[in-house]
């Protein structure tokens, strides 16, 4: 009997020890990798400005690299970090240019991970007919 006891105690022992290691287990597994969900997506081009907008599954920093040459992406526009939806006002661009971009977020909550999108590109609306150029040619046309 005593032999029956000390297996049922070992048992009980064991089992409640792999209890806890497979909760610890679950708590890191419920930790999320930061992920881009949706976009980035190009809005609202118009000839000298551009808005960038795309959503990650935690809150995280919105930055978005872009200039006129792939390979050097020097201009930089971001927002407040904390956000779900990430969207960036690209401003005094060039008429009619083709821009490229990455778009990442960074230093998502309780990940502390970084994530970037695939390089992208627009290219911006060519630039408005002045009123003066429009009364110009339709005079010209009488």
């Amino acid at each position: 009997m005593n032999k029956a006891l000390a297996v049922f105690i070992l048992a009980a022992v064991l089992g409640v020890w792999c209890f806890g290691q497979n909760s610890q287990g679950d708590r890191s597994q419920k930790t999320q990798a930061l992920t881009i969900t949706n976009g980035p997506v190009i809005e609202n081009v118009t000839d000298t400005t551009a808005q960038i907008a795309w959503s990650t599954n935690v809150s995280s920093s919105t930055i978005v690299h872009y200039g006129m040459d792939p390979v050097q992406l020097n201009g930089v526009a971001s927002m407040p970090w904390g956000a779900l939806t990430h969207r960036v006002q690209l401003k005094n661009l060039k008429p009619n240019t083709m821009y490229y971009f990455r778009a990442e977020s960074g230093q998502g909550q309780g990940t502390g991970a970084d994530v970037q999108a695939a390089e992208s590109a627009f290219q911006t609306k060519s630039a408005p007919s002045s009123q003066s150029d429009s009364n110009h040619e339709s005079s010209g046309k009488s």
